[in-house]
């Protein structure tokens, strides 16, 4: 397990001082490079390899949110480390141990010059030794599909704010797009399945597709899937 702490700040938090889902994001996103970074596997060791991680799914589970200026506890677990891919999990836990979100992921490492994915080297599988106190968090890992039932409800552009060191928008972004098309915004979980990189000026279509439960936000560029968020109570 590895874990950082932080405070809330007033930057972070939306219109009723919670944090938000793009902040919320980029916390378990930082924790994971801080990791990697202190295991020596992070961004400097796979730049010059010319390779990256790619998120492929996250799924969200949001007990409450954490709100101004709370501190925090960010952890993060991987686990299942082989191949070309590795798992996360993740949770944000106030300094008494109340778990405020917990969540799930799936990441694969990428050539980013043949933009093929690449096996993992003797130095990254070592970094991540299997923690024996894995927490008991339960996940449904849903594969989401699209059957080209949505609304039409907008579009955007990817600009040069939403570019990571990969060249493609930052994980986070999908999930602050996609929620500005929501009609409500008070979901207990989150998921993201990522099919397609969306690339610098690129314009996606955003579809919306109503839920018994909540929403799926589908974003498409030439009758292609990119990315489904689905938002659930």
């Amino acid at each position: 397990m590895y874990s950082y702490d932080s405070r809330v700040s007033y930057s972070q938090v939306d219109n009723n001082l919670n944090l938000t889902y793009f902040d919320l994001v980029n916390y378990m996103q930082n924790c994971s490079c801080f990791h990697s970074d202190d295991e020596n596997v992070g961004v400097y060791y796979l730049a010059p390899l010319s390779l990256g991680w790619f998120v492929t799914t996250y799924e969200i589970h949001i007990n409450r949110m954490p709100r101004y200026s709370e501190k925090i506890l960010v952890k993060t677990w991987p686990y299942q480390v082989r191949g070309m891919m590795a798992r996360r999990m993740y949770s944000l836990e106030t300094m008494d141990g109340e778990v405020l979100v917990y969540a799930d992921s799936l990441w694969v490492l990428m050539n980013l010059e043949k933009l093929k994915p690449s096996r993992l080297t003797d130095e990254i599988v070592n970094a991540y030794p299997l923690d024996e106190n894995l927490p008991e968090f339960n996940f449904d890992r849903a594969k989401l599909s699209y059957s080209g039932d949505g609304k039409l409800v907008g579009e955007f552009t990817v600009t040069q704010n939403h570019i990571d060191t990969n060249s493609h928008m930052n994980n986070s972004y999908y999930i602050d797009v996609t929620r500005k098309f929501l009609p409500v915004e008070n979901f207990n979980t989150i998921h993201v399945n990522y099919k397609k990189a969306a690339l610098l000026f690129d314009t996606l279509q955003v579809y919306l597709v109503e839920l018994e439960t909540g929403y799926r936000v589908i974003l498409m560029k030439d009758d292609q899937v990119y990315t489904i968020v689905e938002y659930k109570e």
